[in-house]
């Protein structure tokens, strides 16, 4: 008879996560079940539920591991930007990486249409201070009125916004406007995106949109043709 492994209820939890973030990869949230995830580690069923209550509560829970995963590498990464030295390029790979590749985009759907609703919230607040900061110092540099801070939460909202929705719905859209779908043009589009929220961040974005509604509009379509050359 093997020795039983006596773990905390925190030990227990992370192992059960971790499991069930693999199942979440390889298949999808309807891959996380109760009994294939206790079995992979070892537990009854009657465990598991003992620490998550339901399916449900499982990957609520995993959903809720992943975000403070993922504020705590945000932080990091922004935290080392320098004044002027933004890097939305490897932001993006990184929040990409939570929600495309480790499955993330699909089970926060999953979880809405479930009726679940998240109550967290200042996730991006690191990336926010940053942002702003920059806008702020910027706008002083070029004489220009300072940045409204709602604007820049608008602005990240939107960046995180797209980011969920890629992995999901990325490539329909992009065929529905008459895009290929090919990886190329994913890459292309996800470049133009970026330059858009550099834009919008400038501080006389904000001015043009009030003057010239157009303004910005033509910035960003001299940007695409630079892209097309």
């Amino acid at each position: 008879m093997g020795v039983r492994v006596r773990r905390s209820a925190d030990e227990a939890q992370r192992m059960i996560l971790s499991a069930a973030e693999k199942r979440l990869r390889a298949g999808g949230p309807a891959a996380v079940r109760v009994q294939l995830v206790a079995r992979d580690v070892g537990l009854t069923d009657a465990a598991l539920h003992h620490h998550f209550g339901s399916r449900k509560g499982l990957l609520t829970a995993l959903l809720r591991h992943a975000g403070r995963e993922l504020r705590g590498e945000i932080e990091t990464a922004v935290g080392r930007w320098e004044r002027g030295s933004r890097d939305l390029s490897s932001l993006t790979d990184l929040i990409a990486d939570c929600y495309e590749r480790r499955g993330y985009a699909r089970l926060a759907m999953w979880l809405m249409l479930s009726g679940a609703r998240g109550k967290g919230s200042g996730m991006l607040s690191a990336l926010v201070d940053a942002l702003h900061r920059d806008r702020v110092i910027e706008a002083r540099e070029q004489g220009a009125p300072p940045p409204n801070r709602a604007e820049t939460l608008y602005i990240v909202a939107l960046f995180h916004m797209v980011q969920v929705a890629e992995p999901l719905f990325g490539e329909g859209m992009r065929r529905s406007a008459g895009l290929p779908s090919d990886d190329e043009s994913r890459d292309k589009f996800r470049a133009w995106l970026l330059g858009a929220f550099e834009l919008l961040l400038r501080p006389n974005a904000r001015s043009a949109r009030r003057s010239e509604p157009s303004a910005v509009s033509s910035q960003l379509s001299a940007n695409g043709l630079r892209q097309r050359r």
